[in-house]
């Protein structure tokens, strides 16, 4: 029985009790008497609640359970209802907490085009302006709505459908549809542009449309099981059509490239808009008082450019700043006397060597085996880096969906000089002069460690080519500016080399295209060839099914383990110091450069 209709007859008998108890108090010999009606008070009624994000009538039924039964940002507030998303809406206050301007310094930025930027510092600035499909939830790799409202997919999963808020607008005020989408993925996937992310679109989108003012759809070419993520990317940011198009030229060949006479006022419809930019000094973004999720707190986002470390935290610890790195140099002083203002967050990045898997010496498993359990790993990492990072064991960074602890701590190659030397000698890779090198193939086993300028490096690289020493590969050690060791990669002109790899998007298949055959020799550096792996690469990418996915990620990284391609180091933990004043910064796994700082606020004192 439905449980309201046991409630009315519940209700019903004790109305009923009450009147026969009335009746029964009528008597008594006395002269009868009539009981007039009771008096009736309508129950209250509790006000539905305001429906802040409105799910289309005719989108799929299951898609749309979904989106009415989720709460994304987990404020206790279903999706429909959530005013603030992307902040506790019991806690919003925007009364006691407007105001002030937040200060930090940070390098220069190369491009306020969404589909140009590649470096942390230009996305600081343009994941603020302008707003993308999708977006992450504050401090986490969970996507959830941004422009688009709600979406669905089809069974395949290869027909996307994005539902847009109505009524949205750039910070112009033109209106956002459908079509500035298309505009703005015509400029990521038009050659002229020349974007370094276009790939994002052409590998994987075989076609996308305006359905009509509010509704966008894409056709990928297969199933991408990682797609809702990818759209979080910096070069999915929509521009407006008008406005752009109306201010810049484009040419007819990249080598004409396009003139964007715009970028001297960017717009977009994001939480802050560009309120002052001097090049080579500073800039200033002011908050969106319209923004659909409610302004940000603070009024202004203030950015001074310098990349001089020392520069930076003498300005934090004098006050003219509000957030600063730790650079290992001021690692135990902050440790010591800043503790409480510390906040320290695991990025998915992995920092690694590339062996040349298809060149001497390195086209030797045997070879790539013994320098990687020869080499010091955690000693290295807890003296020279202060202890800030966790030893990597494979390409995976914890915090990755994918990520195995049991591989983790089952890894077989950490640092064992006497089992480096073993499997040399296994493999008839010995000295046969008694100099103290090893010969490979005829030759002597000498190689260069080569990697970017840093002093850290440098200091570490004095461990490793004394490691090198002792297994009998002799070994130097050469710093090359960063574009150099990049050039170097890709052309193959290295043996050992160091770089790393931060996710564009939280999920495994980004880490595992640096070790598809297809992907060589960008990004796939280190020439690494195993058909089993392309295989599960691709169904990887293709299987919606989360625990096969799962299974999958699990086999590419033992087997990574086993191949050895690079020489893992290092996951790394980004920590940063806050002025006490400083309240609710958002960083995640995917860096801080990337949040929005809707809750991010200021003591009145030090507005």
């Amino acid at each position: 029985m439905n449980k309201n209709w046991k409630k009315l007859g519940a209700l019903f008998l004790i109305v009923t009790l009450a009147a026969v108890s009335l009746s029964a108090c009528i008597g008594g010999g006395e002269e009868e008497t009539t009981t007039p009606p009771p008096t009736t008070t309508a129950a209250p009624t509790t006000p539905a609640p305001t429906i802040y994000n409105e799910l289309p009538e005719d989108m799929d039924a299951e898609w749309k359970a979904y989106f009415e039964n989720t709460d994304f940002d987990g404020d206790g507030v279903m999706y429909p209802y959530d005013q603030y998303l992307g902040r506790d809406d019991n806690d919003v206050d925007f009364a006691a907490r407007t105001g002030g301007a937040f200060r930090t310094m940070t390098a220069e930025i190369s491009d306020f085009d969404p589909i140009d930027v590649t470096d942390t510092a230009s996305d600081t600035v343009v994941s603020k302006i302008f707003d993308g499909l999708v977006q992450y939830v504050p401090g986490t790799t969970d996507p959830m709505p941004a422009i688009a409202k709600a979406w669905e997919a089809d069974e395949e999963g290869k027909v996307y459908t994005f539902y847009l808020r109505e009524g949205l607008k750039f910070t112009n005020g033109e209106a956002l549809t459908a079509d500035d989408i298309v505009f703005s993925w015509n400029r990521l996937g038009n050659p002229v542009y020349a974007s370094a992310r276009i790939n994002f679109l052409t590998d994987y989108v075989e076609s996308y449309e305006a359905v009509d003012d509010y509704t966008f759809q894409v056709t990928l070419k297969t199933p991408f099981a990682p797609f809702l993520t990818l759209m979080t990317y910096t070069c999915f940011r929509v521009l407006p059509e008008d406005y752009v198009s109306s201010l810049e030229v484009v040419g007819e060949s990249a080598e004409e490239g396009v003139d964007k006479k715009w970028l001297d006022s960017p717009v977009g419809s994001g939480a802050w808009m560009l309120k002052e930019y001097v090049p080579g000094d500073h800039l200033t973004l002011e908050a969106n008082e319209d923004y659909w999720a409610g302004r940000p707190y603070l009024d202004e986002y203030r950015y001074r450019f310098t990349e001089n470390d020392d520069t930076i935290v003498q300005a934090w610890k004098a006050g003219q700043i509000d957030i600063t790195g730790v650079p290992a140099a001021y690692w135990e002083e902050f440790n010591e006397n800043y503790a409480d203002q510390l906040m320290t967050y695991s990025e998915l990045a992995t920092y690694w060597m590339y062996f040349n898997c298809e060149s001497w010496p390195f086209d030797s498993l045997a070879l790539r085996q013994a320098v990687t359990c020869g080499m010091e790993r955690e000693s290295v990492i807890n003296t020279i880096f202060k202890g800030r990072y966790r030893a990597a064991h494979g390409a995976l960074p914890p915090g990755m969906f994918g990520f195995s602890e049991e591989l983790y701590d089952e890894y077989e190659f950490n640092y064992d000089a006497a089992k480096a030397k073993q499997i040399l000698d296994d493999a008839g890779i010995v000295d046969t002069n008694d100099d103290g090198i090893r010969e490979y193939e005829g030759r002597e086993l000498k190689i260069e460690l080569s990697s970017y300028v840093s002093t850290t490096w440098a200091e570490a690289a004095k461990v490793w080519l004394d490691n090198l020493k002792e297994l009998g590969i002799e070994a130097t050690y050469q710093q090359y500016d960063f574009g150099t060791i990049l050039q170097m990669a890709d052309q193959g002109e290295y043996t050992l080399l160091t770089l790393g790899w931060i996710a564009d998007y939280p999920d495994p298949e980004n880490f595992f295209i640096l070790f598809e055959s297809k992907g060589i020799p960008d990004p796939n550096s280190s020439r690494y060839n195993n058909e089993q792996v392309d295989e599960w690469i691709q169904e990887l990418r293709t299987n919606p099914n989360t625990a096969e996915r799962r299974d999958i990620a699990y086999n590419i990284e033992k087997q990574l383990q086993e191949d050895c391609p690079h020489w893992w180091f290092f996951h790394s933990r980004a920590t940063a110091a806050l002025q006490t004043c400083i309240h609710g910064y958002k960083a995640g796994a995917m860096g801080s450069h990337i949040e929005k700082q809707l809750g991010l606020w200021i003591d009145e004192d030090m507005r």
